[in-house]
């Protein structure tokens, strides 16, 4: 679960960065279509090979990735950063529930108990989110389901193969169909534009929230039955909550102390549930 768990640390502040790009006019699938080209770039790099890109469910986990990004983008933009770490923590709940019927890794109980102590927890730390957009909360939701699809449906593949060439060749399929959103989107009338503090934003979604937190998910998944992998999903909000008050002077409450205790038992909970 330790990769896992890096994973969601790295995009603690996803969708709080994703909100100021926002502001720095950079709509969501052209962001979305930047950072996944710096994360590709990385993850070549990583390899030093040009990965294998015929097979078609290689190119259907691309396709699933482009939609991830795409809705959890967007939801983001319409509905706020706090509603989207909220929605998204239904990853875990599909995952338990995708994996016995794709991978046939029955979902034990203490694995339900840990994702249920989980969220607890995670919904304590991030608090009442605020009224969203409905099709903003839908799209997160939406977001939730196809990165569980991702992480379930990969998952034989990367144990048969490895994390890297599988993350790097689903990451290339993802390019062309997220240009076409991209695409859309200019012809609707965005007109992106990038300052420093936009490059900058980028930078760490391309190579952190995107390369490396990639890889490092699908190398749980390479390890550990999918619906304990998904568990750490969880530590997220906590993650950026905790950099909210380290970096923009918000304040940890009693709240953010139980719900963290909270994704930590789940955490625990859930592992036990491996064996």
């Amino acid at each position: 679960m330790a990769w896992s768990a890096l994973a969601a640390a790295l995009w603690g502040g996803l969708y709080v960065v994703s909100q100021l790009a926002f502001g720095n006019h950079l709509p969501p699938a052209t962001l979305s279509l930047a950072r996944l080209v710096i994360g590709v770039v990385a993850l070549l790099a990583a390899m030093r090979a040009w990965p294998k890109l015929r097979e078609a469910r290689v190119a259907w986990l691309g396709g699933i990735l482009a939609l991830t990004l795409v809705t959890q983008a967007t939801g983001t933009y319409l509905s706020g950063a706090a509603t989207g770490s909220l929605l998204t923590l239904m990853t875990p709940v599909f995952v338990a529930l995708l994996a016995p019927v794709v991978l046939h890794e029955k979902t034990r109980g203490t694995q339900w108990l840990g994702i249920a102590l989980g969220v607890a927890g995670a919904a304590i730390v991030i608090g009442p989110a605020g009224a969203g957009s409905f099709l903003g909360d839908l799209l997160l939701v939406l977001s939730s389901l196809t990165w569980a699809a991702f992480t379930v449906f990969g998952g034989a593949l990367v144990r048969a193969r490895g994390a890297l060439p599988v993350i790097a060749a689903a990451a290339s399929w993802a390019v062309p169909f997220m240009v076409v959103a991209a695409a859309v989107e200019v012809a609707l009338g965005a007109r992106p534009s990038v300052n420093l503090a936009g490059a900058a934003e980028i930078l760490y979604l391309g190579l952190g929230a995107t390369a490396l937190g990639w890889w490092a998910w699908y190398r749980g998944v390479e390890g550990a039955p999918a619906a304990a992998v998904a568990v750490p999903f969880l530590l997220q909000p906590v993650v950026g909550v905790g950099l909210s008050a380290l970096f923009l002077g918000a304040h940890l409450s009693l709240a953010f102390a139980l719900g963290s205790a909270l994704v930590a038992a789940g955490m625990v909970v859930a592992s036990r549930g491996t064996a």
